[in-house]
């Protein structure tokens, strides 16, 4: 069933409709849990991230004559996506907020009915290749580039050589694969590669221990790959030498934080925080990475929405290809997207569960055409090569 809510104007010369893609099924009781089930990450749904964007645009939609359109789709099963996702409209935008296995199906499905589709929540840098389609894009940062700024940051740093610690999972070994690829990118040394395990068995406990796990090699920083936040929390002040810890713990790259004190980040912040809120939340409470991501994706079409030619009809797919498309991210730089593999380019930040300690890309990383492409995966090594208009 769609649900729309409407931000109108006295005279709807162009509609763009946006619709929130759940799962009917799934069940987010347990999701940013560590495997000890404790709440590490929150795990929210986007929609309000979503409503806040829109509601943000009210007045550029009353002055362009434009009515926004907010619906939302819970599919009920990757059975029959073709007919549900029939029930969306032509021409508008779906924002996935789905698991990861069926946000790729619903992806291929939605472009086969060329139906423009957003990843928001998922970072893999694979994707990136294997959904190389012409109506998907993802505005949240890949894990290529979430690591590629932490490489520059250790390269600038003068810390090059990194002891990297792992989990036994396979999301944790694609992610490490990434991190290796974007270390040795910027010229740091992976000195060696250890896996912790997340027994509880009394045979593992030796061997998981901390002082164990980071002994008999010299390092600057230990780097933890720990999908499941469990381990890896307890590392920090723990290590054999006394070293910085940086990746899921410790120093951590993020698309967004409470504490960004620059570039109207904090009013963005306050924004959220009050937006349909009896009760204003605490100071430390913020978008996540996925939020920020669905956020940015509607600011992106409704920012750009003065860059149609005039008397031209509203098209998402257009605006999205149109190079002078671009979105403030109140990093200090504006966001837009790679025509090759449809990845928003954005600075991404290097933060503590506190503060912000950096914003990459860092200084004297330079790049021939835009320098927040050091981040990620570049156009030359890309195995997706869409054309810069992938309609056609």
């Amino acid at each position: 069933m769609l649900l729309a809510f409407m931000f109108t104007s006295s005279i709807h010369a162009n509609t763009i409709d946006i619709t929130v893609v759940t799962a009917a099924a799934e069940d987010r009781k347990s999701a940013g849990k560590s495997f000890a089930g404790i709440t590490v990450i929150p795990d929210r749904p986007v929609q309000r991230a979503v409503e806040l964007a829109l509601y943000e645009s009210a007045i550029l939609f009353e002055t362009l004559e434009v009515e926004a359109k907010l619906h939302q789709l819970q599919l009920s099963g990757d059975s029959n996506l073709e007919s549900q996702l029939s029930n969306t409209p032509t021409g508008g935008m779906l924002i996935l907020d789905l698991p990861a296995a069926q946000m790729k199906t619903v992806a291929r499905q939605a472009n086969a009915m060329q139906r423009v589709a957003i990843n928001v929540r998922h970072s893999d840098s694979n994707l990136r290749e294997s959904l190389c389609l012409p109506y998907i894009f993802h505005t949240i940062p890949s894990d290529r580039m979430y690591f590629d700024a932490l490489g520059q940051f250790l390269i600038y740093r003068g810390w090059r050589k990194v002891l990297l610690v792992q989990g036994p999972t396979t999301e944790d070994t694609v992610r490490a694969e990434s991190m290796v690829k974007s270390l040795k990118k910027f010229g740091v040394t992976i000195v060696d590669q250890r896996t912790f395990t997340l027994s509880h068995h009394p045979d593992d406990r030796d061997e998981n221990k901390p002082e164990f796990l980071t002994g008999g090699v010299s390092y600057d920083v230990v780097a933890v790959i720990d999908t499941q936040k469990d381990y890896g929390r307890y590392l920090q002040y723990s290590t054999r030498s006394a070293r910085p810890v940086v990746g899921d713990v410790g120093l951590t790259p993020a698309s967004w934080h409470f504490a960004l004190e620059r570039y109207g980040a904090p009013q963005l912040n306050e924004r959220y925080r009050r937006f349909k809120s009896d009760i204003t939340p605490g100071p430390q409470v913020a978008m996540t990475d996925a939020e920020f991501a669905a956020w940015s994706a509607v600011k992106l079409v409704t920012n750009s929405l003065n860059t149609r030619p005039p008397g031209t009809e509203l098209d998402v797919m257009s605006l999205l290809h149109d190079p002078a498309s671009q979105v403030d991210l109140y990093k200090g730089t504006r966001g837009s997207m790679r025509h090759w593999n449809h990845q928003l380019r954005q600075p991404i930040l290097l933060t503590t569960p506190d503060t912000v300690v950096a914003v990459a890309p860092m200084p004297k990383f330079l790049h021939p055409k835009h320098y927040v492409d050091t981040l990620g995966i570049d156009e030359p090594e890309s195995g997706c090569q869409l054309p810069p208009n992938a309609q056609q």
